[in-house]
């Protein structure tokens, strides 16, 4: 953690009061535990990066256990073999049955090595490709180049030559970005549209091109919070259900896609509203969820947090790296007054507690090393004023 600045301190204590992990640029400060599965994950980025290969894996885990901690750190790994990482969060607004929805997500938080694992959209790839483009004075070539790229959708190579074309010329470029972003519109010579069912060879074309012209390794994709699925209704659950199949099943047919769903345990099992409830995803998946982790292979299919939970050095490694944080964030030696023996206490006293998610601990470690700082610059006012 040598040369974390104070800004970064400060956003890794916002977010966790916001109960949510630190940023993919900053999460690894706070990562201790699980790697041999982080080593599992690293493999298939290798296998996608080097071979090709595309893999979905499944992130299992209740509320705090540590997924999107996860998911952020195998972005992470995959900014440092040169990947785009995006991360779509299901929520009411981002609904997985309404693929417009998701697709639009994904074309926003789009992040790469250049902006930091920031989202910075595809507006900000191609800008920064057609800049490129231009500063080395070769737009014919570059279209060329696109021409020859085989396997490629043939309305979204037009998408793309009328973008590179339109900045050349300083034209209007919102019909391109409409396009790409879902939108119901057609561009110059664009016959179809981004939707379901053009979703694979979409993704597929938007893969090739990031890797034939832009030269990354590939995408690592991220769906997060599955379990909303949990409480919508019939008709919106089988919708989602049913995008998600096709989302698994295009997996199969793109290359240099790693694809990882996070979901609570309720979501493999629950027969009336999880996915055993749509027996056409369950038949797809419902073996690799349910007997897909292994504590012995680190490269299985899912990766069960519930069953991997931080041991005591684990945590009191934790709890340190959080006491560094503040110390930096407040500019307070929090080290000479919260020693470690007091850290060794917290520890003790989370797990004598029932299942206390990983994040829980976090907050808790916080609250107490503020209320220390809090009490300690008290005594300092009381002490000035005898």
């Amino acid at each position: 953690m040598e040369g974390l600045k104070r800004r970064d301190a400060l956003e890794i204590i916002n977010a966790l009061k916001a109960g949510t992990p630190p940023p993919v640029r900053l999460v690894h400060h706070l990562h201790v535990g699980r790697e041999r599965w982080l080593e599992g994950m690293a493999w298939f980025l290798d296998a996608a990066k080097n071979a090709d290969l595309s893999t979905v894996r499944f992130i299992v885990g209740d509320y705090g256990s540590g997924k999107t901690h996860f998911l952020r750190m195998t972005a992470h790994m995959a900014l440092q073999r040169n990947f785009t990482v995006c991360e779509v969060t299901l929520s009411r607004e981002v609904r997985l049955d309404r693929f417009n929805t998701v697709w639009r997500t994904m074309m926003a938080n789009l992040a790469t090595p250049s902006s930091e694992g920031e989202p910075e959209g595809i507006e900000g790839i191609l800008n920064r490709w057609c800049q490129q483009v231009m500063d080395q004075e070769r737009v014919t070539e570059e279209l060329t180049e696109l021409d020859n790229i085989p396997n490629i959708d043939p309305d979204f190579r037009k998408a793309m030559r009328g973008y590179l074309q339109a900045y050349v010329t300083e034209a209007d470029r919102t019909v391109y970005l409409q396009w790409l972003k879902g939108d119901p519109i057609r561009p110059p010579g664009v016959r179809a549209l981004i939707d379901r069912a053009s979703a694979r060879a979409m993704l597929r074309s938007l893969l090739l091109f990031f890797k034939k012209r832009l030269g990354y390794s590939g995408l690592a994709l991220f769906l997060d919070e599955l379990e909303v699925i949990l409480d919508q209704s019939k008709r919106v659950r089988d919708g989602a259900y049913e995008v998600l199949r096709q989302f698994i099943d295009d997996a199969d047919n793109v290359p240099s896609l790693l694809l990882l769903c996070s979901l609570t345990e309720q979501l493999t099992t629950d027969t009336n509203r999880g996915i055993p409830s749509y027996p056409a995803l369950h038949q797809r998946i419902g073996g690799m969820i349910e007997g897909g982790f292994s504590e012995t292979d680190y490269r299985s299919i899912t990766v069960n947090l519930n069953r991997l939970p931080l041991n005591t050095d684990e945590l009191f490694e934790l709890a340190k790296r959080i006491r560094h944080v503040l110390e930096v964030a407040m500019d307070w030696q929090a080290s000479g007054r919260v020693t470690d023996e007091i850290l060794k206490v917290l520890v003790e006293q989370a797990q004598q507690q029932t299942e206390v998610p990983t994040l829980l601990f976090l907050v808790q470690v916080i609250v107490t090393l503020k209320k220390t700082k809090l009490l300690r610059t008290a005594d300092q006012q009381k002490a000035s004023i005898l």
